[in-house]
């Protein structure tokens, strides 16, 4: 039955195709609804556009993570469909009621490296991180929530963390716009079983909590666009990192959607995630339950893979006794060439920061730094 649907679907796209009208030499398809959708290969985005006949140029740019890959366009009541290569631009236009006629422009964009220096290491910096030596603060968390059972019979430091990770991601549901009380792990926990729910960013300090309470030093991650100092809203994601001991290396974990970026079952740290994403896509898997796919991801979470941010002191429990280094909390990852920004969505400071263009001076192994 499904190969019989999936032929007649071929067969109707081939006959709009086919018997396409147009409308100023392009191609013209009907619309009533000015909602649309579309799908990317397999992936489907829908009720996420909006046909727009006041728009000169009605622009959308889809990210081509491979040579070419088949792009269909639905209104209710028509389509189109036609293979999109990286920066190869599809006009045609859209209907509306057969009165208003929407100029619409599909840009296949190849998503680029952001490079960052290899070599130098800066002698000055210094981290600190949780080395669980009977911590009464972590020692509270474990006894009010089952952390010490969760991660019980695994065998590795991945397997720990994906546990971990996966707990947390299951606490609340995400709310963008929820602040807690006080942002420790275990007030926000305390807040969730009142039926609160909160943002990326709590997700990010309870999973690196937990995972400190285990004995994984973990860092919350603040990732920022490039165009953080004028973009108004949604310039920034938080998550976090984990250090892998027994695989010697730095992953990333996604809290809001447990979601991990691993290539042959090993994870990424974010630097490597973007790289990946660039110059391996179809090596990369996204080790999630949240439902989202790969590619839904990817094109989410890509433009937030910029500008990288962790904290100096990443000790749990320490009532504010923070650490710095040169009165600075954290350290930014700077891409080679690009500015160093001192805002955050126009009206926020970003005071905090001590920069460095060094993959080396954000990717320490935490047993050298926090001696």
């Amino acid at each position: 039955m499904k190969i019989i649907t999936a032929t007649l679907t071929l067969y109707l796209f081939a006959l709009t195709t086919y018997g396409q009208s147009t409308y100023n030499e392009l191609p013209l398809i009907k619309a009533k609804s000015t909602q649309a959708d579309y799908r990317i290969g397999n992936d489907w985005v829908k009720g996420n556009w909006t046909v727009s006949p006041q728009i000169e140029f009605d622009s959308l740019l889809v990210s081509c993570h491979s040579d070419s890959e088949e792009f269909a366009f639905y209104t209710d009541c028509d389509s189109i469909t036609f293979m999109l290569l990286p920066e190869k631009v599809h006009k045609f236009y859209i209907s509306v009621n057969d009165t208003a006629y929407a100029l619409t422009v599909v840009k296949g964009v190849q998503p680029k490296l952001v490079q960052f220096d290899t070599t130098i290491k800066s002698s000055e910096l210094k981290f600190w991180y949780e080395q669980n030596n009977n911590n009464e603060y972590l020692n509270l968390l474990r006894s009010k929530y089952p952390i010490d059972s969760l991660v019980k019979n695994t065998k590795s430091d991945t397997e720990k963390a994906l546990k971990i990770l996966h707990w947390v991601h299951n606490q609340w549901q995400h709310d963008g716009s929820n602040e807690p009380k006080k942002s420790d792990a275990i007030s926000i926990l305390d807040e969730v079983k009142e039926g609160k729910n909160f943002r990326c960013v709590e997700y990010g300090i309870v999973a690196t909590a937990c995972l400190n309470a285990v004995g994984l030093k973990a860092r919350t991650l603040g990732l920022m666009i490039k165009d953080v100092e004028t973009t108004k809203y949604g310039a920034g994601h938080v998550l976090l990192e984990v250090y892998l001991g027994d695989l010697k290396k730095w992953a990333l974990l996604d809290g809001q959607w447990d979601a991990v970026p691993m290539v042959n079952n090993i994870p990424l740290n974010a630097v490597e995630f973007q790289k990946t994403i660039v110059e391996n896509y179809e090596e990369l898997d996204i080790r999630t339950s949240s439902g989202i796919s790969k590619r839904h991801y990817i094109d989410w979470v890509s433009p937030y893979l910029y500008y990288f941010t962790i904290p100096f002191d990443n000790r749990e429990g320490t009532n504010g006794d923070t650490k710095k280094v040169k009165e600075k909390s954290h350290l930014m990852l700077v891409p080679l060439e690009a500015n160093k920004p001192t805002v955050f969505q126009i009206t926020n400071k970003i005071d905090y920061c001590i920069y460095t263009n060094s993959i080396n001076d954000f990717y320490a192994p935490p047993d050298n730094n926090d001696k």
